[in-house]
């Protein structure tokens, strides 16, 4: 029962440990660490839980069945994730340089690609999580490789790769919530006068900060590290996912323990280290630097913009339509502009072809002035990182200016 209990403790969650540490400067080595650890540990936990649930159920522990059924879901999922990755990077370069017109079909084969990986491996009774991870760490250079073949396809993947990037995350938080909620509505914690889960739970929580605490000065990382390493292994929805395998293996009894516990465990893992990095961790202050540097930045790049534009001959109702893009480009126009502009151009009429392409041209004139501003800047002030986010800003707002046929 006991090493049971420590097997559902194994898994660790990364987006869980962003999520206490936002905002504040995690030390690059324990970050990697972390980041590597809960990629890898998943399908680790999931054999150890097998192994121990089988102890548990039939008394006695197999090891050498246990070491094979580790090694062989492991290695299995090495090699399948490093052959479909193989397989589907081949095919997607293939359709990319035959079909210059398939750059939606790309996006879909790349979000599709983890869930036909996953697929594979479990249906081969080989780790799905392990192979998963095994072809992203492939397909990883494949982007940076063929970025300039199709630039469109190649910003699309990566904004709609950071948009279920964010919903995903976002589940995992919301899967840990409607478990915890289900397991209180079911009375295990009001109703279960066996407190004895809330010792277990602490205890659980305690031996795994002391054993990542000893794992990092093993591996020579400072006592502050090994301290932040420790309080950096956050559990969640994959641990209580893997005690709702064991519910078959157990008594009801037991099981009610098991869930109460690992529940507390969670809950520890979450609060400790949200209390303990602020006082443990420099805050990321740079953060609001870089907010602040922007907009100035912003703002002084588009009043060359403005006074560019000014310096031109307009008709006044184009001009006034290329200044309130301009000054939408700084966020400076109020929500009663919007709708001023928006009943104006519901009621007029829509401009004429040379008047759009006026408009078209003193907007394209306005972008040249901001992108030799930030050129002049970024020399004299060596703001790399402050201007970059400005231009690609820029370029994208340019893109949607030309591409007239979808956005203009």
């Amino acid at each position: 029962m006991p090493f049971l209990m420590g097997a559902l403790s194994t898994p660790t969650d990364a987006t869980a440990t962003e999520s206490v540490s936002e905002g504040l400067i995690v030390p690059e080595e324990q970050e990697s660490i972390l980041k590597v650890e809960s990629l890898f540990n998943d399908a680790s936990g999931i054999i150890l839980v097998s192994a121990m649930a089988l102890w548990v159920k039939n008394g006695h522990f197999n090891y050498q069945q246990t070491l094979v059924d580790f090694l062989r879901s492991a290695g299995g999922g090495v090699l399948i994730g490093t052959m479909a990755a193989l397989l589907m990077i081949s095919f997607r370069q293939l359709l990319t340089r035959s079909n210059r017109f398939a750059y939606n079909a790309q996006n879909m084969l790349f979000l599709i690609t983890p869930f036909i990986v996953y697929f594979i491996a479990e249906e081969a009774k080989v780790s799905g999580i392990i192979a998963v991870v095994c072809a992203g760490l492939m397909q990883n250079s494949e982007g940076m490789r063929s970025r300039f073949v199709l630039p469109r396809q190649y910003h699309n993947g990566i904004t709609l790769m950071n948009l279920f990037r964010e919903i995903l995350n976002n589940m995992v938080f919301i899967i840990l919530g409607l478990l915890v909620v289900r397991i209180v509505r079911a009375d295990l914690v009001v109703g279960n006068t066996n407190i004895e889960w809330i010792g277990i739970g602490i205890v659980l929580y305690v031996v795994n900060l002391i054993i990542r605490y000893c794992y990092g000065l093993i591996v020579k990382m400072t006592n502050q590290g090994s301290i932040i390493f420790a309080l950096g292994g956050v559990h969640g929805a994959v641990t209580l996912a893997l005690v709702y395998m064991i519910i078959d293996s157990v008594s009801s009894s037991k099981f009610d323990i098991i869930i109460l516990a690992e529940m507390l465990m969670i809950v520890l893992s979450m609060i400790v280290p949200s209390i303990a990095f602020r006082f443990l961790l420099p805050h990321n202050l740079s953060i609001k630097e870089n907010i602040r540097q922007t907009n100035r930045l912003r703002n002084e790049m588009v009043e060359e913009g403005i006074n560019a534009v000014k310096k031109i001959y307009l008709p006044e109702n184009v001009r006034q339509s290329v200044l309130y893009d301009l000054q939408d480009q700084k966020n400076a126009n109020s929500f009663s502009d919007f709708w001023r502009q928006w009943i104006q151009a519901s009621w007029r009429a829509e401009f004429s072809d040379q008047e759009r392409e006026l408009e078209q041209r003193a907007l394209l004139w306005a972008f040249r002035a901001e992108r030799q501003y930030l050129d002049m800047v970024s020399q004299r002030e060596n703001m790399q990182e402050y201007v970059y986010e400005l231009f690609n800003d820029m370029l994208l707002a340019e893109s949607i200016l030309l591409d007239q046929d979808k956005f203009y």
